[in-house]
């Protein structure tokens, strides 16, 4: 929504149907307008479809947010293959092959802002194995882009999201006690007396990707509370 209010042609998708209808509904109650695709980031032929339409459209891609992923939970002896396959496949292939396929445009252009989305989960911790290690590779990754395509007029950095309610991920579990004290831990915690709200974010995403950040790539912004 960021981006649509300042008059950016946003291109939005997902594979999860609620969400997709949630972005609509959102963004019609605010008179905003984006294009809402359904894609599956982690299949191929799904990622170069939806460049060709957004290029159909718009002619040229400006930003890139890698944001898909999935959340799998579990220590490592009860994480099965499937769900370690899953979780790169969508939370690192699915950045892999977006940006694959944006490239080209950028360069072409010699200009292009991207940014990835981490998470804290990716410097490690308990019961989300496979989560925490794809999200943990989403750092190299950005850093290597950064120093592989900086000459052609291309950022490329990440951001790191601490504690965020509400999102797609947290409204399963949004009334468990886990979860209640988990926020609660974290509100106490931060100088602004809250979680981070999904605006937060939005608004470093935007900052990294507008030329106010002209001179900033390689880099990582965490929106997020060290201790």
């Amino acid at each position: 929504m960021k981006f649509a209010e300042n008059g950016f042609s946003v291109t939005a998708f997902g594979i999860d149907d609620g969400q997709r209808e949630g972005t609509r509904a959102v963004l019609a109650e605010q008179g905003l307008e984006a294009q809402v695709l359904t894609t599956d980031v982690s299949n191929e032929d799904d990622v170069r479809r939806l460049v060709d339409c957004v290029i159909e459209r718009d002619e040229h891609i400006d930003v890139l947010v890698n944001n898909a992923a999935v959340m799998m939970r579990g220590t490592l002896l009860e994480t099965t293959k499937e769900q370690w396959d899953r979780a790169f496949a969508v939370n690192i292939s699915g950045m892999f092959l977006l940006t694959r396929e944006v490239l080209p445009h950028m360069i072409a252009q010699r200009r292009g802002a991207i940014v990835n989305v981490a998470s804290g989960s990716g410097y490690g911790g308990p019961g989300r194995l496979a989560y925490c290690c794809s999200k943990g590779a989403v750092f190299p990754f950005t850093v290597a882009l950064a120093q592989e395509y900086g000459s052609h007029g291309i950022r490329a950095n990440t951001v790191v999201p601490g504690n965020v309610f509400p999102t797609g991920m947290t409204e399963r579990d949004a009334g468990s006690p886990e979860r209640l004290a988990k926020l609660s831990r974290a509100a106490s915690a931060s100088p602004a007396g809250r979680v981070n709200s999904p605006r937060d974010v939005a608004n470093a995403i935007f900052f990294l990707a507008s030329d106010e950040a002209e001179t900033i790539s390689g880099s990582t912004l965490e929106v997020m509370i060290r201790s």
